[in-house]
C-alpha cells in the first residue's frame, strides 16, 4: 500500500481504486492508512460518487454502493514535486496549491472579518492542497462580540428609544440586573449597536425577567427584517439561548403585547442580565497571496475593503467544475492585489486559473508593469480586447490580441504570451490570432484583480497565477497540462 492521493474512477469497474499509482481490486471494501486531515472530496473524479466528512480525521467515500475507510495514520512523507519543479525561472507564482517543493511557507495570509486578527495558511499533510482544515479553524474560531456587565461598576451600554435604562437593579431574587422602562407608547425597545457580523453565524445567550400584570407580556429579539426568537415568560426569570444567521450589526429587544411590537402604554418594564453574543463563523479576507517562487513579488493589499474572500460567511469559496478547488473571490468593485513592477514587460508568460462572473464589461484580471521603463500589458475582457472575448490590451490602449473563442461564465485555464514584437492568449489551450502589436505606455502598478491606470475590478475567481520574464512558447503545453491535471479545467 502506497501513500497518496485516492482518485476513483468509474472506468475501472465497481470495485477498483487507485492510491498513488497504484491499483487495488478488491471484492469487499478494505481499511487503507492515510494521512491525517487529507481531504480527498477535491480529488474525487466521479460524478456518481458521494463523499461524507467525519470526525477524528476518518474520511469515508461511498462509491457506487460501496465504501472505503481511511484511517489516520503516520505517513511516509514521500517527496512532493510541484509545477515549479518541472518548469523552473518564474518571476512570480501565486496559488491555492503548493508549486514547488522548494517552498515551506504560507500560500497565502487571511484576515477574519471577527476580530481582524490575520494567520498564514500553509498546505496540508499530502504537501500540496491548501490547509481548508486550518483555514476554517482560523477564520470560525469563535469570537465574543458582546458580554454584558450591569453590576454597579459596569455600564449601561445598550441603547433605548421610547424608554430608560438603569444598571444595578434588583427582581426575582437576583441582583446587577439592566432595567428597560418604556416611557411612551408605540414601538418600544433597547439595543446593542454595531457588534455583530452581518450574514454570520452568531449565538445568542441572555437572562430576561418581564414582571406580571403589565401590557409588555414578551421580548421579542429581532434583527433588520428577520426575528430571531421570542422570549413570552412572565414573573419569573427565564433564559434564551439561540443560534440565528444575522442579518444587522445590531441586536433589538422590543417590548411586545401579544405579539405587537406597539405598545398602548407606558412604565413597562424588562429586566436582563448575563447577554453574550458569540460569534462562530466569519469571512476571510486574502491580505497575501504569497510568491512561492522565492523572489519575494508577494501580491498583498492592507487595506480591509479591498481584499477578497477566500471564507464567505464561514464556509470555503470553492471554483471547478470538476473537481472544486478553493478560490479567491474579488468583487468587481474594489478588490485587488499589488505586486512589485517587473524587469524584463513586454517579454511575459503568464499562466492564470479564474473563473469570471460576468461578461461583456471592462475587467481587468492582471496588469503587468515594467519596473524602469514605460512598457506593459493588460490581460482582460470586455473594451481590453474583442467584446464577450478574453483580450489583451497595451498600455497606449491598442487592442492587440483576442482569445479566438467566446468566453462564458466558466473556470478557464488563460494563458497569454507576450513579446517585444508578438502577442497571443491560449483559452483552455484554443489559440487566438496572434499580434504583431505588443506593448506601449505604463501609468498604473503592477497588480492582480485591477489595472492601475484606471480600475476596471475584476468580478471573480483566481485559484492560480504563475508568471515568467521569459517566453515560453516551448513550455506551454507542459505547463497548461500540469495545471489542468489539478484543476480539471478541461478534462
Amino acid at each position: 500500500m502506497s501513500w497518496g492521493k485516492i482518485y476513483c474512477d468509474t472506468n475501472w469497474g465497481e470495485n477498483k481504486y487507485r492510491t498513488a499509482g497504484s491499483i487495488i481490486n478488491e471484492a469487499t471494501p478494505d481499511c487503507f492508512q492515510f494521512p491525517e486531515f487529507v481531504s480527498f472530496k477535491d480529488h474525487v473524479r466521479s460524478e456518481g460518487a458521494t463523499y461524507e466528512k467525519m470526525q477524528c480525521g476518518i474520511d469515508i467515500l461511498l462509491f457506487l454502493g460501496r465504501s472505503i475507510s481511511i484511517t489516520p495514520q503516520s505517513p511516509d512523507n514521500p517527496t512532493f514535486s510541484g509545477i515549479l519543479d518541472t518548469y523552473t525561472g518564474a518571476t512570480a507564482g501565486y496559488s491555492t496549491r503548493r508549486l514547488t517543493n522548494t517552498y515551506t511557507g504560507g500560500l497565502i495570509r487571511v484576515r477574519r472579518s471577527s476580530d481582524d486578527a490575520e494567520q498564514d495558511i500553509g498546505y496540508d499533510a499530502n504537501g500540496e492542497d491548501l490547509d481548508i482544515f486550518g483555514l476554517l479553524a482560523f477564520v470560525n474560531a469563535s469570537y465574543t462580540n458582546y458580554q454584558s456587565d450591569f453590576s454597579s461598576t459596569g455600564q449601561d451600554d445598550l441603547e433605548e428609544t421610547n424608554g430608560t435604562g438603569a444598571i444595578d437593579q434588583s427582581v426575582g431574587g437576583v441582583d446587577e440586573a439592566y432595567l428597560f422602562t418604556n416611557t411612551a407608547t408605540g414601538t418600544c425597545y433597547t439595543q446593542i449597536r454595531n457588534l455583530l457580523d452581518v450574514g454570520q453565524t452568531t449565538r445568542i445567550q441572555l437572562d430576561y425577567y418581564i414582571p406580571s400584570g403589565q401590557d409588555c407580556d414578551m421580548v421579542i429579539l429581532r434583527g433588520d427584517s428577520i426575528e430571531y426568537t421570542r422570549g413570552t415568560t412572565v414573573g419569573s426569570w427565564a433564559s434564551i439561548d439561540i443560534t440565528a444567521t444575522t442579518d444587522r450589526d445590531d441586536l433589538f429587544l422590543f417590548l411586545a403585547d401579544g405579539g405587537s411590537l406597539s405598545l398602548g402604554s407606558t412604565g413597562n418594564e424588562l429586566y436582563l442580565k448575563n447577554i453574550v453574543i458569540t460569534q462562530t463563523t466569519a469571512d476571510g479576507h486574502v491580505t497575501t497571496f504569497y510568491d512561492q517562487t522565492g523572489n519575494g513579488n508577494h501580491a498583498t493589499n492592507s487595506t480591509a475593503s479591498e481584499q477578497p474572500l477566500i471564507v464567505d460567511g464561514g464556509s470555503i469559496i470553492y471554483a471547478g467544475a470538476t473537481i472544486s478547488r478553493p478560490a479567491v473571490d474579488f468583487d468587481g468593485v474594489d478588490d485587488n492585489f499589488d505586486i512589485s513592477n517587473f524587469t524584463s514587460v513586454p517579454t511575459i508568460s503568464q499562466f492564470n486559473v479564474l473563473k469570471p462572473s460576468a461578461t461583456n464589461v471592462d475587467e481587468t484580471f492582471t496588469s503587468i508593469q515594467n519596473a524602469t521603463t514605460t512598457d506593459g500589458i493588460f490581460l482582460g475582457q470586455g473594451n481590453l480586447g474583442t467584446e464577450a472575448k478574453f483580450g489583451l490590451r497595451n498600455y497606449q490602449g491598442a487592442d492587440i490580441a483576442d482569445s479566438g473563442i467566446a468566453m462564458t461564465l466558466q473556470q478557464y485555464l488563460l494563458a497569454a504570451i507576450t513579446t517585444s514584437t508578438t502577442a497571443q492568449i491560449y483559452a483552455n489551450g484554443v489559440a487566438g490570432a496572434i499580434s504583431a502589436k505588443a506593448r506601449g505606455n505604463v501609468t498604473g502598478d503592477t497588480q492582480i484583480g485591477a489595472n492601475g491606470a484606471s480600475g476596471n475590478n475584476f468580478s471573480g475567481k483566481f485559484q492560480e497565477i504563475i508568471i515568467f520574464e521569459s517566453d515560453q512558447s516551448a513550455n506551454r503545453t507542459g505547463i497548461e497540462g500540469n495545471i489542468d491535471n489539478y484543476f480539471r479545467i478541461t478534462s
